[in-house]
């Protein structure tokens, strides 16, 4: 606005200062010509001075300077009055640049008002978008959870073989790329109350299982609302348990001629049935051969590391025992005859006496004493401890591994109780604890792992401290006669 402004009222102003200078030239035109018609005329009066009459001359350049003046009075009132008028109109023009100024001022300030508006606006804004998100995030958290609930259901409920779609539905809920929304909501709500409702029914249809030897079988299933499942086919009755995948699979084993009830029912021949809350469990633990290997088999996967530190405890135990029982005695007749020869200087005779290389480890430690005896008293009781640190490492070989692994049993054992509890605490989760029967599985699991942790622990410690005690009485023996050699070396004066 103001360089608009600016080159108008410099165009206004160029125009005035072109008129004035029009009037300046013609008056300065005018005073040149009165200047010049002077010098003229007084040279007429001196050449015709006798004449006593104006020269025609004169009055022509009189009149042409008056008419020259009306023209330059003429020009300067048109000039003042365009000159009033282009004043008028800048003024005009001026006064609607400041009202336009004024209005663009108060537009500015309308919208530096309406900008600080739309911050705050914003600010409120992302403070609400974020409260919404955290909603959202606690939504989805909510949903997802429950989805992961009622998947776990779905997959150990009879229902699911009638109706697999429903675990491509909550599959699509747990994917974490996608937001639940309402209708993840509405399916899962759908997904629940489908399953409440089957969980009332008593449905006979025919269906397909998987038999126990793995091929697929075919005939009457008998739905007892979502608890358990039977079946009658060619190749008799039975009960059914969900499997991976959202199939049935046979149940091997009976109980009091429960199976027979079963089929019983679903021929329309009574009108009760036993149920099985525990998927084939009961039947496989109250089996004729339900011995130890079936009962291994209930601990879970970390029977297995306890029972293989039990058995390489066992064997290095065994090995130590060959080993030490293997260690003999040097008979006192001939390590008295040989502190005899020591007491008498004759070294000689007293190596004899316990041999050449040494048939026991207190033989080996006395002979090494003897190879030490030209020294001082120092020197054969550093060769004694240098001898019994020799022997020791292959006395007490694999000991630290048994006390090793009878530490580690135990702690195996407390490994499989918390893995059997988590487990137990899924099952209330998703079946809740009404029926203590669907947490016997964890429960098991929990106390085999445990009774058989300990059972590997405390035959090893107590093997292992048995050792230990023979090593150290074996040590306490070479410590014995190497200080009594020494002490008749040294009254022998060997030591000098």
């Amino acid at each position: 606005m103001s360089a608009v402004y600016s080159t108008a009222q410099a165009r206004r102003t160029g125009r005035a200062c072109f008129g004035l200078s029009r009037i300046a030239s013609l008056a300065v035109c005018a005073a040149l010509c009165v200047v010049l018609a002077l010098p003229a005329s007084t040279m007429a009066q001196q050449a015709a001075p006798e004449e006593g009459a104006p020269s025609t001359a004169w009055k022509e350049t009189v009149q042409g300077v008056e008419g020259l003046r009306d023209d330059a009075r003429t020009e300067a009132r048109r000039t003042k009055r365009s000159i009033r008028e282009e004043r008028a109109a800048l003024l005009q023009e001026l006064k609607a640049k400041r009202a336009e100024r004024q209005r663009m001022k108060r537009e500015y300030e309308e919208r530096v008002s309406q900008f600080k508006t739309s911050v705050k606006t914003e600010a409120e804004a992302r403070r609400v978008l974020a409260d919404r998100r955290e909603e959202m995030k606690l939504l989805e958290g909510t949903v997802r959870g429950a989805a992961r609930q009622m998947r776990e259901r779905a997959l150990n409920s009879p229902v699911t073989p009638e109706y697999p779609e429903r675990l491509a539905t909550l599959n699509a809920l747990l994917d974490t790329d996608r937001f639940p929304g309402l209708d993840g909501i509405r399916s899962l709500a759908g997904v629940a109350m489908d399953e409440m409702k089957a969980s009332g029914e008593v449905v006979k249809h025919p269906g397909t299982w998987v038999s126990a030897d793995g091929s697929e079988q075919s005939g009457t299933i008998v739905r007892f609302g979502a608890l358990c499942a039977g079946y009658v086919g060619e190749d008799g009755a039975g009960y059914l348990r969900p499997a991976p995948g959202g199939v049935l699979e046979a149940v091997v084993g009976d109980l009091n001629g429960a199976v027979n009830a079963v089929e019983e029912f679903a021929d329309g021949e009574r009108a009760d049935a036993p149920l099985d809350f525990s998927g084939g469990e009961v039947f496989r633990r109250f089996q004729k051969d339900n011995g130890l290997v079936t009962s291994l088999r209930n601990g879970g996967l970390l029977v297995w590391p306890i029972l293989l530190a039990g058995v390489i405890g066992l064997l290095l135990a065994g090995e130590r025992f060959w080993t030490l029982w293997r260690i003999r005695v040097c008979p006192e007749c001939r390590m008295n005859k040989a502190f005899v020869w020591a007491g008498r200087g004759d070294l000689e005779k007293c190596a004899s006496c316990l041999g050449t290389k040494g048939s026991t480890p207190t033989c080996r430690v006395l002979s090494h004493v003897i190879l030490h005896s030209g020294g001082t008293l120092v020197s054969m009781e550093k060769g004694l401890q240098e001898a019994i640190l020799q022997e020791l490492p292959k006395l007490e070989r694999f000991l630290p591994t048994m006390s090793i692994l009878a530490a580690v049993a135990p702690l195996l054992g407390l490994l499989g109780t918390v893995t059997g509890m988590i487990d137990t605490f899924r099952v209330i989760t998703v079946f809740g604890a009404g029926d203590p029967r669907m947490m016997s599985g964890g429960i098991s699991e929990a106390l085999i792992t445990t009774q058989l942790g300990l059972a590997v622990a405390v035959p090893l410690t107590l093997i292992q401290h048995f050792l230990e005690r023979k090593v150290d009485r074996i040590v306490a023996d070479m410590e014995e006669k190497g200080t009594t050699l020494v002490a008749r070396l040294v009254s022998s004066g060997s030591d000098k």
